[in-house]
C-alpha cells in the first residue's frame, strides 16, 4: 500500500557524469484504511531495508555463502523515513513483474521458492546466531491485519462478490465455518515452528528478469507485512495466489519438495540441521493442516488481485471495508478449482 514514483537524478561528480535511478514507495493515509496501521507497516518494511536486510548480508558473509546461494533484496538508500522508502529502480535494469491474473511459470515458481525458504532460513538462523536481536526484534512483531469489526466487514465485503458462483451447498459449508475461516487467516493454523514471515509472498511483489524469453532472477520486494508466524502459511499464500488446479496437480507437491529441501541445503551454510528447526515430518502435518488456507486466502483477498483494470480500488480515497469489485471470469474459475482441490483433500 503505497503511491509509487519512479526518480532519475543525474549530475556531475567527481569521477564524471552518473545517474541514479530511485524508486519510491510514500505513505498513503490511514483515513480510509481501518483493517492495518499504516504508520505499522512502513515502520516495518523501513525495519527491513534499514536493519534486516544488512544483517542478513552480514551473516551470510560470516558463513561464506555464495553470492550466487544469498538470499535476494532491493538496494536501499539511509535517506528513507517512515514517510517515504527509496530503493534502487531496478526496472532500469530490466526487472519487471509479472500480470496479477495470470498463472504463473514453473520456472518463476522454483526461484521465488527458493527465496522464500531461504528467507524463513535467515529467520531460524538469527534465532540461533543473534538470540537477543531475535527476541527483541523479530519475534515481537505482530500481525499488521487488525482482527475485529472492521475486518470482519472487509471479509464479508470480499465474500459477496467472490461467492456469486458457487453452489448452494458449498456456500452452506463455508459459511458455517466463516468465523473460524476469518480468524485463521490471520493467525494461520495450529502450528509450533513459526519464524519471520514476509505475510504478502505474491506474485506482483516479486520482481523477475527475463533474458532471451527466459526467467533468469527474481527478487522479494515489499515487507510492509512481515510479522512472526507460520511459514508455511507464506508458501501457501505464494502458491495458491497465481496457480490454477492443473498448475497444483503438476507441480505442488515438485514447489513443497523444493522449499523444504533449498532450506536444508541454505541452513548447512550456518552449521544448522534443518531436523533441529523444521524437521520434514513436522513440515508434512503443518501442510496438511494449513491448506484450507487457500481457500480462505481466495475468499478474501485473491479479490482484489482480480478486479478489472478500470475498477481498481484507489485506497486513498475508498474506504476499504466497503470496496466494490468487478472481478475477472478467470477468478470464478480458479476458484472453482480450489474448491474441487479441497473437496478432494477432505477439508470441505
Amino acid at each position: 500500500m503505497a503511491t509509487l514514483y519512479e526518480v532519475d537524478l543525474k549530475g556531475r561528480t567527481k569521477d564524471g557524469e552518473k545517474e541514479t535511478n530511485m524508486f519510491i514507495k510514500r505513505v498513503i493515509s490511514q483515513e480510509h484504511i481501518k483493517i492495518i496501521d499504516v504508520s505499522d507497516i512502513y515502520s516495518k518494511e523501513l525495519f527491513f531495508y534499514n536493519d534486516l536486510s544488512k544483517l542478513f548480508i552480514k551473516l551470510e558473509t560470516e558463513a561464506g555463502v555464495p553470492l550466487e546461494e544469498r538470499y535476494k533484496s532491493v538496494k536501499s538508500y539511509n535517506e528513507s523515513d517512515t514517510e517515504a522508502i527509496i530503493m534502487q529502480n531496478l526496472r532500469k535494469e530490466g526487472f519487471t513483474t509479472l500480470y496479477r491474473m495470470n498463472v504463473m511459470p514453473l520456472k518463476f515458481a522454483e526461484l521465488s521458492v527458493q527465496q522464500l525458504a531461504k528467507f524463513h532460513a535467515l529467520s531460524f538462523i538469527i534465532e540461533r546466531k543473534r538470540p537477543e536481536y531475535f527476541e527483541n526484534k523479530i519475534k515481537s512483531l505482530k500481525h499488521s491485519i487488525r482482527y475485529g469489526e472492521d475486518f470482519v466487514e472487509f471479509c464479508n465485503n470480499m465474500y459477496k462478490f467472490s461467492s456469486i458462483q458457487l453452489s448452494n451447498e458449498i456456500k452452506a459449508k463455508i459459511e458455517s465455518k466463516a468465523d473460524e475461516y476469518m480468524k485463521n487467516y490471520l493467525t494461520g493454523h495450529k502450528t509450533e515452528v513459526k519464524c519471520l514471515c514476509h505475510g504478502d509472498y505474491r506474485m506482483n511483489n516479486i520482481l523477475v528478469k527475463i533474458t532471451e524469453g527466459e526467467i533468469t532472477d527474481v527478487i522479494p520486494v515489499d515487507y510492509q507485512l512481515i510479522y512472526y508466524g507460520s511459514p508455511i502459511v507464506d508458501f501457501l499464500f505464494f502458491i495458491f495466489g497465481a496457480t490454477d488446479k492443473e498448475f497444483r496437480r503438476n507441480h505442488f507437491n515438485h514447489l513443497k519438495d523444493m522449499y523444504h529441501e533449498t532450506m536444508e541445503k541454505y541452513l548447512k551454510y550456518f552449521d544448522i540441521n534443518i531436523n533441529m528447526v523444521y524437521p520434514r515430518k513436522k513440515f508434512e502435518m503443518d501442510f496438511e493442516d494449513n491448506l484450507v488456507f487457500g481457500l480462505e486466502f481466495y475468499l478474501y483477498v485473491v479479490p482484489l488481485i482480480f478486479t478489472l483494470e478500470d475498477d481498481v480500488p484507489d485506497f486513498d480515497k475508498v474506504d476499504l471495508t466497503e470496496v466494490k469489485v468487478k472481478l475477472d471470469s478467470r477468478y470464478y474459475e480458479r476458484l472453482q478449482g480450489i474448491v474441487d482441490d479441497m473437496i478432494e483433500w477432505g477439508k470441505l
